[in-house]
């Protein structure tokens, strides 16, 4: 991993860990997205832990600091902070469950690709796989070694006054890195074979919708389902549907469960 200054983390940017104690049936690892921190997941998190189950939430390197962190790290440094979470997760010996935003749930999906048979299921929401735009396409590989950054892409919320803890620049190093996360997810699709629930903004100024097409197109999963968001934007954790997601991640860990000790 690339060397990362230690500098002071933003308020409420910090990692989380909410314990249901040893009665917790299951435990929740929840990843946030890119140039995001763990507080556009925590109210996720916290649903969650208010239902009784043990809730995890890695600041992934290079996040919530400064945008110059964060240019020094690349996509296998995030993915690495995520799968030492679950790690944890795991040590805790209950059903893991996955739940990730935007990048969040690119990671979460190489996640199911590599160690799905270690998790009970994965819930993600407005998933990434890639982007439309020349400007990422073409633009970024060629300019990201000299254009450090571009203006930040946070706070995509409807709900008036609501605001994500975030950068107000983007890496470009960084983001050239997630294109290549983008490719990596994006070629192993078919080996997304455990229960999964997407969840999707209806308008999203961030993640074209066609994402979630091309992720429902390629995964080989037999448990899936498709939930569109009506009233929200890219940062649906946090904006007007984030109940119905919250209620639905919580329903899909319950039938889960209950799927689970049906066939022991």
């Amino acid at each position: 991993m690339r060397k990362v200054r230690h500098v002071a983390v933003l308020d409420g940017a910090e990692a989380f860990n909410l314990d249901a104690g040893p009665d917790s049936p299951a435990t929740i690892v929840a990843c946030h997205g890119f140039t995001g921190t763990p507080a556009s997941v925590r109210p996720w998190a916290e649903h969650m832990h208010k239902a009784g189950y043990t809730s995890l939430g890695p600041r992934l390197p290079g996040h919530g600091t400064r945008w110059q962190d964060m240019a020094r790290t690349r996509w296998p440094d995030w993915y690495a902070e995520l799968e030492k979470t679950v790690d944890t997760a795991l040590s805790l010996g209950k059903p893991v469950f996955a739940f990730g935003h935007s990048m969040g749930a690119t990671l979460v999906l190489r996640l199911a690709q590599l160690r799905g048979d270690e998790l009970a299921g994965v819930v993600v929401c407005n998933p990434s796989l890639f982007d439309p735009r020349f400007t990422v396409n073409y633009l970024v590989p060629m300019i990201h070694p000299v254009v450090r950054s571009v203006a930040g892409i946070g706070s995509d919320i409807a709900q008036p006054g609501v605001f994500e803890t975030s950068y107000a620049r983007v890496p470009l190093p960084a983001l050239n890195s997630l294109r290549q996360l983008w490719k990596t997810v994006r070629t192993d699709l078919a080996k997304v074979t455990l229960p999964i629930r997407i969840y999707h903004s209806a308008i999203d100024h961030v993640v074209d919708p066609r994402n979630t097409q091309m992720l429902l197109a390629g995964i080989r999963s037999r448990d899936v389902a498709d939930h569109v968001l009506p009233r929200s934007y890219h940062v649906a954790t946090l904006d007007y549907d984030a109940q119905i997601l919250f209620d639905g991640s919580e329903a899909f860990v319950e039938e889960r469960l209950n799927d689970l000790a049906a066939s022991e």
